[in-house]
């Protein structure tokens, strides 16, 4: 019985592409254009086959993904706090 693990293939590596355009759209678009960047870096790297780099840039933009998600979602708060305090939902 062997232990080691099949050949992984081409379509198992993430490259975080379509999570990275939703946070460029709908987070914070600078930081998410870095993701996006680094999303199509590794989709093109995979395509030419060299799955240390795709891997590589797959680890960054996810990175770079989860940093736009959280920025956006404080600046969102912080909009909401300057909206509350200016008085913008009171009656």
């Amino acid at each position: 019985m062997s232990s080691t693990t099949p050949a992984s293939s081409p379509g198992d590596l993430r490259t975080y592409l379509g999570w990275a355009i939703a946070s460029a759209v709908l987070c914070f678009l600078p930081t998410g254009l870095v993701s996006v960047y680094f999303a199509w870096k590794s989709q093109q790297a995979l395509v030419a086959g060299d799955r240390d780099a795709a891997a590589a840039s797959a680890r960054r933009a996810r990175r770079w993904f989860v940093g736009t998600v959280i920025i956006g979602g404080i600046l969102e708060l912080v909009l909401l706090a300057v909206l509350m305090v200016l008085g913008a939902f009171g009656g």
